[in-house]
């Protein structure tokens, strides 16, 4: 039956229609203003509560420091990368509280091994309210793909986006998305995990290398817990975790030192293996992890003694010919630490990788051990042809191993073949899409004389990853309604131009510009000294060089603007 013509609507239904959609509006433009008012109202109290004692002391200031691993960790004084004690954040602490005396500084770190900006804000999200920060300092971004997590109001236009009734409904939507994703760090188990990060714990191999664990499934699930609470920083929780473990089911020994070895006691990492392996002489590893933490700390005759009397047994062990080649390249791993190229090379030329199905998760595969070791030892000998050789080789095996393709470029770049290492970058940024790529690409541009190609490729990279931008935005979003001050800076080396593309000026952020940061020594502030300026962790002389340059940002702005106590 065809529709009457709306003359023929009952003017009393009409009305209703009328009325209903007056209300509706009405009703929205009401909570939309009472909604604006609890905004301002809320930030104002946030605000007077960040201005006060957070401890007890009336003049104590809090800042905290959100990014990656750059913002996590650096080396140490032995030269061992991925120290949190001597991160920038560590030595800022530091700085600020020798300069002056009127105010107390405590400065968090919330840096994240291999965070990006969405996982970074997650974990902001979740720290805020206990640490109700006076200022937040952000570098992040340089891990970011085309899929990484964006908030869900990204897609709508501005003025939609600043309605507070459609930001009240993406919070409570992402609300639901942060139960989901959220880098949670109260868990136990791998099922705790967040959804974004159980699919980024990976190459256990790396972490656990040991064979006893293979085949306990629940020791497994929280180790992988532990691996992600250690990226994240949180050693005491990870350590927790292991000792349980340890305890409850008799292995996962490698993993507790390694974690042990990171809070800087390297005495109680020797201690745990060598119990370990005097409890279970069948597990090899231990002795190679042993024999790797000694290397580290430089303590050569200490690796040698744990391998040479590990080999003694290895008939003894379980997987003997398997447990004898990691014995094998940890030999030659002492060897090329002391500089011993050809004896490395004698070493891993009596090595012929195994299969191994039922390892593949709990040790790194040997023959990518193999041909990695094979390039740093033809670099060591300046046999460039063969040193690419290998290194293509442990290349094709894992595409995604960066120390690789970082030792490649510097073969590439001792032989002036830079035309090849841009070949192979825009390689690995078409299979990983990571900004980082985009990052060397511009370094690489600059070092060998294309400067002008560098405003283009860093306009790629934020073109091509989406969440530069929008996760920037949220930044601001979030240090505003928390009260605090936030400082934005660029990478070291970088301008602030490349870093306004994606985070634009605007009111109550202040920038560091951290383009010259380490013009007086380049080669010394990174932490591969034989690769200048190269996208990398600092060396402790780096990280204290930034941190003093960002301590004059921060004491400029609480000098202009001082804290004011809680009554």
């Amino acid at each position: 039956m065809p529709r009457p013509p709306l003359r023929y609507i009952p003017r009393r239904l009409r009305r209703r229609a009328l009325s209903l959609l007056i209300g509706t509006v009405v009703t929205l433009l009401l909570v939309e203003g009472s909604l604006s008012l609890a905004y301002h109202g809320f930030a104002a109290w946030q605000a007077r509560a960040n201005a006060g004692s957070l401890s007890g002391d009336p003049n104590e200031v809090r800042v905290l420091c959100v990014g990656e691993s750059t913002t996590a960790v650096a080396g140490d004084e032995a030269g061992k990368m991925l120290v949190p004690r001597t991160s920038y954040p560590a030595q800022l602490e530091t700085i600020l509280n020798s300069r002056q005396s009127a105010i107390h500084f405590k400065v968090l770190n919330n840096g994240m091994m291999g965070g990006t900006s969405g996982s970074t804000l997650e974990l902001l999200r979740l720290t805020l309210p206990t640490a109700r920060p006076h200022m937040i300092i952000a570098m992040m971004g340089i891990k970011d793909t085309p899929n990484e997590w964006v908030p869900i109001s990204a897609s709508l236009p501005t003025w939609m986006n600043s309605l507070r009734t459609v930001q009240l409904a993406s919070w409570l939507l992402e609300g639901v998305r942060l139960r989901q994703n959220a880098n949670v760090t109260d868990i136990q188990s791998f099922e705790d995990l967040p959804l974004s990060a159980q699919a980024k714990v990976v190459q256990l191999g790396n972490y656990l290398r040991e064979l006893r664990i293979a085949d306990d499934a629940v020791a497994i699930d929280r180790a992988r817990a532990a691996i992600y609470l250690m990226r994240i920083g949180r050693l005491r929780q990870a350590e927790t975790i292991l000792r349980e473990v340890s305890a409850e089911r008799g292995v996962g020994y490698s993993l507790l030192a390694e974690i042990l070895y990171s809070e800087g006691n390297p005495a109680a990492a020797y201690a745990e293996l060598e119990a370990a392996i005097a409890a279970h002489p069948d597990e090899g590893m231990y002795s190679v992890v042993l024999a790797d933490l000694h290397v580290r700390q430089e303590e050569f005759e200490a690796a040698d003694a744990a391998l040479e009397a590990a080999l003694l047994r290895v008939g003894d062990m379980a997987e003997p010919d398997m447990t004898r080649q990691y014995l094998q390249l940890q030999r030659a791993e002492v060897m090329l630490a002391r500089g011993r190229f050809d004896e490395a090379l004698a070493v891993v030329d009596t090595i012929e990788p195994m299969a191994r199905p039922r390892y593949h998760d709990v040790i790194p595969p040997a023959r990518l051990l193999v041909a990695a070791a094979r390039g740093r030892a033809y670099i060591g000998k300046r046999d460039w042809a063969a040193a690419e050789a290998s290194l293509l080789s442990a290349l094709e095996i894992s595409p995604g191993r960066h120390s690789n393709m970082w030792l490649l470029s510097q073969v590439y770049r001792e032989t002036g073949q830079t035309a090849k290492e841009e070949e192979m970058r825009w390689k690995l940024l078409e299979a990983q899409g990571r900004v980082a790529e985009y990052f060397e690409l511009a370094k690489l541009f600059r070092l060998s004389g294309q400067p002008e190609r560098v405003p283009e490729v860093l306009a790629m990279a934020v073109e091509h990853t989406p969440s530069l931008r929008q996760n920037y935005a949220a930044l601001y979003t979030l240090a505003e309604t928390a009260g605090a001050r936030l400082v934005v800076m660029q990478y070291p080396s970088f301008d602030l131009d490349a870093l306004h593309l994606y985070a634009p000026e605007a009111e109550g952020v202040t920038f560091i510009d951290n383009l010259h940061v380490f013009d007086a020594d380049p080669e010394g502030y990174f932490f591969e000294p034989t690769f200048p300026n190269s996208f990398s962790h600092y060396t402790m002389d780096g990280s204290r060089v930034l941190a003093e340059h960002v301590a004059d940002t921060v004491l400029a702005s609480f000098e202009a603007h001082p804290v004011t106590p809680r009554p």
